[in-house]
Order: C-alpha cells, then structure tokens, then sequence
C-alpha cells in the first residue's frame, strides 16, 4: 500500500518540477518501482511494446 502512495507521491512531484532532467529521473523512479510489482508475463509484454515502438536499440554482447 505504501508503495503505491510513494509511487504516486513521486509522479505528483515529477509533474511539479521545472528542469527536464529533474522530472525524467523522477519519471525513471516510478517507472522502477511499478516494473517491480510486473509480473514476469507482464515484463515479457511490455518488453515486447518497447522493442515495437523502437524506443530501445537491440544490444550485441560480444565475448573475447
């Protein structure tokens, strides 16, 4: 319960601030927090959405 009242504590605040940078890491913070609570069917769909909108370039690891 409380985390959810911290969650919507930090998007209020996140709304209130005037530099851009302030309001996406607070922005980052709620995001966070909610991700934690996803199920992982849940991460697994949202993941897919990312990768659809293309907001999040694919990463290759490479080992040597």
């Amino acid at each position: 319960m409380y985390d959810l009242l911290d969650v919507a504590c930090a998007a209020m605040a996140a709304l209130e601030l005037d530099k851009i940078s302030e309001k996406e890491h607070a922005f980052k913070h709620v995001m966070n927090r909610i991700y934690g609570y996803m199920t992982p069917a849940a991460r697994a769909e949202f993941q897919e959405w990312v990768e659809r909108k293309g907001w999040k370039q694919k990463e290759t690891i490479i080992l040597s």
